[in-house]
């Protein structure tokens, strides 16, 4: 799968020119992430297409192994390549980055958020700019919008004891706490059980009702539908774990959740959205493809590339200089990034499901 993902890149790299910058897409070629490299490579097409931008693109593998991605950026290096859109590994950067900060070479990262390295990255300048948002930005919503609604009724806090479940509820007392909220009652559960008849008992008899759910969607429905049955009528939030959830089980209605909304649903992604579907249609291994997962943000991250290309100040800008002092605006909505390079604008919003699909609540 992920060698047609970087064959097919040659029929669309006959009209470029030699002397065009080129912009390296480092995506997986193999395993569970290769759909997802199919998603960047028709969105970053997409892009270079229909907005004509002047530019090559060169595919290279992206390993998950901090080792082989060193050498491939080596590769990246020869090839005398100013930007890198891709790395979905956290592994990744942590080969690749230093290798590429010798030349000056950007990295717009697309999915890695690992903090040991943005923690280096204060201390050297790796030229990594990330589109994924602080995961931080989530709980500061959860806790935005949730605190003035729960500061009279009491809470729980639980989680499901797996590493997500506890980050959740790392991340998220405090930022209750700041706001001058506390839990009644902190615990942890066993997930994936057919019923939470004890936990849901132990709710009852401490009067509490409202709970923010470290934990995934399939759970947030056995509780919800074991409080139904004890007639305890519950509120449920928690952040984007409640995703991962058997298509078969119903997720309670009413059910909050802090997240990014589908951006296929904004009309400014209208265009891109058929400039990416028209490319997959083109393809045989992606015709059933729309604008899904990566496909617009890495349609996002060549318009960020092709502004900061553009720039014509004299002297020229470094490239690090633009993406740190400029506001992009993009297919995924407006696009900024801080100094250590993490991007500024807060994406996630309080959803809430309606039986079919998650909203913004109200």
């Amino acid at each position: 799968m992920g060698a047609t993902v970087l064959s097919a890149a040659p029929a669309y790299s006959q009209t470029q020119q030699n002397d065009d910058p080129k912009i390296g897409i480092v995506v997986p070629e193999s395993g569970s992430y290769a759909i997802l490299a199919k998603q960047i490579k028709l969105g970053a097409e997409a892009a270079k297409l229909q907005n004509q931008y002047p530019v090559s693109l060169i595919y290279l593998p992206e390993h998950c192994k901090a080792e082989q991605d060193a050498e491939t950026a080596e590769k990246i290096r020869q090839e005398n390549i100013k930007f890198v859109i891709g790395y979905l590994c956290s592994e990744s950067l942590e080969g690749a980055a230093p290798v590429l900060a010798r030349d000056g070479i950007t990295i717009l990262s697309l999915g890695s958020r690992q903090q040991t390295l943005l923690e280096q990255q204060t201390r050297q300048s790796f030229g990594i700019f990330r589109l994924q948002p602080d995961r931080k930005m989530a709980t500061a919503v959860l806790a935005d919008r949730l605190a003035p609604l729960w500061r009279t009724v009491p809470f729980a806090l639980i989680e499901d004891g797996t590493v997500q479940g506890r980050d959740f509820a790392r991340q998220v007392l405090p930022a209750f706490k700041a706001r001058g909220l506390e839990p009644a009652l902190t615990d942890t559960y066993r997930p994936a059980q057919t019923s939470q008849n004890a936990l849901v008992a132990q709710l009852k008899r401490a009067g509490i009702n409202h709970i923010l759910l470290g934990g995934e969607g399939d759970d947030a429905a056995v509780i919800a539908r074991s409080a139904a049955a004890a007639g305890l009528p519950l509120t449920i939030a928690g952040g984007e774990s409640l995703l991962r959830a058997d298509p078969q089980t119903p997720l309670p209605v009413g059910l909050l959740m802090s997240s990014i909304p589908e951006t296929e649903t904004q009309t400014y992604t209208d265009s891109a959205i058929k400039a990416i579907a028209a490319l997959a249609g083109k393809q045989s291994d992606t015709q059933e493809m729309l604008a899904d997962g990566y496909a617009l943000p890495a349609y996002a991250a060549m318009q960020i590339v092709s502004q900061t290309l553009s720039d014509t100040s004299e002297p020229p800008k470094p490239a690090a200089s633009i993406l740190q002092t400029t506001r992009f605006e993009t297919v995924i909505g407006a696009v900024s990034f801080t100094p250590q390079g993490l991007r500024q604008e807060n994406p996630y919003r309080l959803m809430r499901f309606n039986g079919k699909d998650f909203e913004p609540a109200k």
